[in-house]
């Protein structure tokens, strides 16, 4: 269009203007007014709310916010930014932000704002609210202690904060754009265990809602599974390094040794390494020895975020040198050719010269040594010889620790000799045991009735004790001991042997009868057919008459009495030995208090055929151990 053409219209529609009448002009401009006044201030400005920012702005002039008064909305605070001034009048802002109260809610909200809260001039505003943030969870496989449990979010949540609640205890979680992290190791959780669990949201520190809630199981603990040292050990070696074995691969452990005084921990100096699932705890010096040692644990952190559910604390010992623990032998009745065995808490040096530490006085031996031992191999040592094994202090353990206290153990060589003089009707040997090698010989016998078990046992008892203290036998006597004159008998609890024969109604004295008074009774041929017609009869006078004893002193039972045969000074012994053992005495009249007639007894054969003086001590019962009772008295027998 040309420039003529252009001025041309412009100065028509100026015209036509000019033509319109005032009232139209008037009407007009209210019209537009009225449409202006509705369309800033009637029709409600959308303001749609984000759950990712704090508040949730849309650009709009407002004149004089100051003065600007909220109405409805009460969920949200309405408020202006980007404020224009002069001086301190605040003319216009141009920026209308929402901030909620309370917890939102999906929907549509309609605020208004106007100067002083007036029904004019008032800006309306719909909040448009959306759904909450959806958190979802996939837990699926266990998880650590020291890892946090993480959630997902639908979109950015900066309105609502999270907190974690498990096994009664919450801890508050972080969240971080589209995602909520929850610290659970101060919970109190136990690893390996399963536990329900709710994720909460807060609005304004108040619990509004739970946002999920499930079931998590917490990876198992790191556990250890071998360590170099053990609770209660006593170290022997001289270690540089200490280890832990757990059942996980490791990537952070704490440890520490320590020396334990008097209940005072010292620390000691230690470095520590880890290797796959090894910790190794390291020291420069050795340990000192004979002390006590706490190796701790305190702290480890599997691959798989896995803890050590508790700290592994051991307890143990240095040792000193080699402390003798065990020898083989008694303290009397070791034989002249004995292998005595020394053995140690520890392995010994098998390279140190131990001439001038290790001895055996006494006698001849040959010493060698094996590991935790030393080994004494006697030779042909004198019957009821004294002897000593030495181990002076400096012995070296095989680490090269040397002992620092001495010891000695004293013992002797057995002061017995045994003689089979005889055997039983089924074949059982009768023994004689012999002790010192004396001219005077004291014969003790027991056993003879086979149902008066309590005369075997204090026989074997007095053999028992004299192994032992033989050495005590005056060096003029001898004792002969012949504990079970009767083995058949007492093998079944009878009086007779297997013969039916009462053997001590069966020697040759001049009363000798076959048929037997039993006080209630006459027992034909229980005395024998014939004087010493039995196997045990003849092994017993037989020792009798190479002996010649200077006294015989048999046991029975029962009844708590002394008898003797009246030969030599027996009624005294006899005397002597009631007063002492508290029995009462039925010297010359025995058939008397037993009641019934005594015919062929041992003692009375011994006393008619070589004046041997004998008594007899009935025990109190037949089954009965007396022999500490009789102890102080058999040694006044052997000294008589």
């Amino acid at each position: 269009m040309s420039k003529h053409k252009i001025k041309y219209v412009i100065k028509s529609i100026k015209s036509g203007l000019f033509k319109i009448p005032i009232k139209i002009w008037i009407v007009l401009l209210f019209l537009v007014i009225i449409i202006s006044y509705a369309i800033y201030f009637v029709v409600p400005k959308n303001i749609t709310f984000s759950y990712s920012k704090d508040s949730s702005c849309i650009s709009k002039l407002t004149l004089l916010p100051k003065i600007q008064k909220q109405s409805g909305g009460s969920d949200f605070k309405l408020q202006t930014q980007n404020e224009t001034k002069i001086g301190s009048l605040v003319l216009f802002s141009n920026k209308v932000c929402v901030t909620p109260f309370k917890s939102p809610s999906a929907g549509n909200i309609d605020i208004s704002y106007s100067p002083f809260g007036w029904l004019v001039l008032r800006n309306n505003y719909t909040i448009n609210v959306g759904d909450k943030p959806r958190v979802s969870a996939a837990i699926n496989k266990p998880v650590a202690l020291t890892k946090s449990l993480e959630f997902t979010l639908d979109k950015t949540d900066n309105i609502f904060t999270y907190k974690i609640e498990i096994n009664n205890k919450t801890n508050k979680c972080t969240n971080d754009v589209n995602k909520i992290s929850c610290d659970i190791k101060s919970l109190g959780l136990k690893q390996g265990t399963k536990y329900p669990y709710k994720l909460t949201r807060i609005f304004n520190n108040k619990d509004i809602s739970s946002a999920v809630e499930g079931t998590l199981s917490l990876i198992p603990p790191t556990s250890i599974t071998k360590t170099s040292v053990t609770t209660g050990e006593i170290v022997y070696s001289k270690p540089k390094t200490f280890t832990f074995e757990a059942d996980k691969t490791l990537i952070t452990a704490d440890a520490i040794l320590e020396k334990i005084d008097n209940n005072v921990a010292a620390r000691i100096v230690s470095t520590i390494k880890i290797t796959g699932s090894t910790v190794e705890i390291s020291i420069a010096t050795d340990l000192e020895r004979e002390s006590q040692y706490r190796l701790t644990l305190n702290a480890a952190e599997g691959q798989d975020g896995s803890l050590l559910e508790s700290p592994y604390a051991i307890n143990f010992q240095t040792s000193g040198g080699p402390k003798v623990i065990n020898i083989n032998i008694g303290n009397g009745g070791i034989d002249a050719n004995a292998r005595i065995v020394v053995t140690f808490d520890q392995p010994i040096s098998q390279t140190q010269n131990i001439s001038n530490i290790v001895s055996l006085v006494g006698g001849n031996s040959t010493i060698g040594r094996s590991n935790n031992q030393i080994i004494f191999q006697l030779h042909d040592l004198p019957r009821c010889g004294s002897l000593s094994v030495i181990i002076n202090k400096g012995l070296n353990s095989q680490y090269d620790i040397g002992s620092n206290t001495n010891w000695s153990y004293a013992s002797r060589i057995t002061c017995r000799a045994t003689e089979v003089i005889g055997y039983s009707v089924m074949g059982r040997p009768i023994i004689a045991y012999y002790y010192g090698t004396g001219s005077t010989t004291i014969l003790f016998t027991g056993g003879i009735h086979g149902d008066e078990h309590s005369g075997s046992y204090i026989m074997q008892n007095w053999i028992d004790y004299l192994d032992t203290n033989a050495y005590k036998i005056p060096t003029d006597r001898r004792v002969v001991i012949v504990p079970s004159v009767n083995p058949d008998g007492l093998a079944v609890s009878t009086r007779y042997n297997a013969n039916n024969v009462n053997i001590d109604r069966n020697f040759a004295s001049a009363n000798w009868q076959s048929s037997v008074d039993i006080g209630g009774g006459i027992i034909a041929n229980s005395g024998g057919p014939t004087p010493m017609s039995e196997p045990e009869t003849i092994a017993l006078a037989n020792l009798t008459t190479s002996l010649q004893p200077r006294l015989e002193v048999s046991f029975h039972a029962q009844g708590s009495l002394v008898g003797a045969n009246q030969y030599g000074d027996s009624t005294n012994i006899g005397l002597l030995y009631a007063a002492n053992v508290g029995y009462s005495s039925m010297i010359g009249h025995a058939d008397e208090v037993m009641g019934y007639t005594i015919t062929g007894e041992f003692e009375e054969w011994a006393g008619e055929q070589y004046g041997t003086p004998a008594i007899l001590i009935e025990l109190p019962t037949r089954n009965g151990d007396f022999f500490w009772d009789h102890e102080p008295t058999l040694w006044k027998i052997v000294n008589i």
